[in-house]
C-alpha cells in the first residue's frame, strides 16, 4: 500500500513538472525581451517569432540609445516603431512576414539606423534629426515603400 502511494506521488509530481515545462515553453517561445536603462545608456532588444507576432514600440531617452528588433512572423503583419532621443542613437530592425512595417525616429548628435525587411509588402519610414545621420534600408518583396527624412541641426 505504501509503495502505491509513493508511486502515485511521483506520478503526480512528474505530471505537474511536465505541465509547468509545457506552459513555460509556450510562453517563452514567441518573444524574448532584454533591456538595460539608466540616464546614460539604454539598450533594448526584442526578438519575436511565430504566427502571432505582436507590434513592438520602443522609446528611449538616454544619452546613448541602442534598440534592436527582430521579428519573424508568418504570413501576417509585423510592426516595429522605435523612437530615440539622445546624443548617440542606434536602431536595427530585421523583419520577415507577409507585410512588414517599420518606423524609426531619431533625434541626437549621431543617429544610425539599419532596417532589413522581407515580405510581400514592405514599408519603412526613417526620420533622423542631428548632425551625423546614417541610414540603410534593404527591402525584399513585391510591393516596397520607403521614405527617409534627414535633417541637420
Amino acid at each position: 500500500m505504501r509503495s502505491g502511494r509513493e508511486v502515485s506521488k511521483r506520478v503526480l509530481a512528474v505530471a505537474a513538472l511536465l505541465a509547468a515545462i509545457g506552459a513555460a515553453t509556450q510562453a517563452s517561445a514567441g518573444s524574448i525581451q532584454r533591456s538595460v536603462t539608466n540616464p546614460n545608456v539604454s539598450i533594448e532588444t526584442i526578438v519575436q517569432f511565430g504566427n502571432d507576432v505582436q507590434p513592438v514600440t520602443i522609446e528611449e531617452n538616454s544619452r546613448v540609445n541602442i534598440a534592436r528588433v527582430i521579428q519573424i512572423g508568418g504570413s501576417g503583419t509585423v510592426d516595429a516603431t522605435i523612437i530615440q532621443n539622445g546624443t548617440r542613437n542606434y536602431a536595427n530592425v530585421i523583419q520577415m512576414g507577409g507585410t512588414t512595417n517599420a518606423a524609426v525616429g531619431q533625434s541626437g548628435l549621431s543617429n544610425t539606423a539599419d532596417i532589413t525587411q522581407i515580405g510581400n509588402s514592405t514599408n519603412a519610414l526613417l526620420l533622423q534629426i542631428g548632425d551625423m545621420n546614417s541610414g540603410a534600408v534593404r527591402q525584399f518583396g513585391r510591393f516596397n515603400w520607403l521614405a527617409i527624412f534627414q535633417f541637420g541641426r
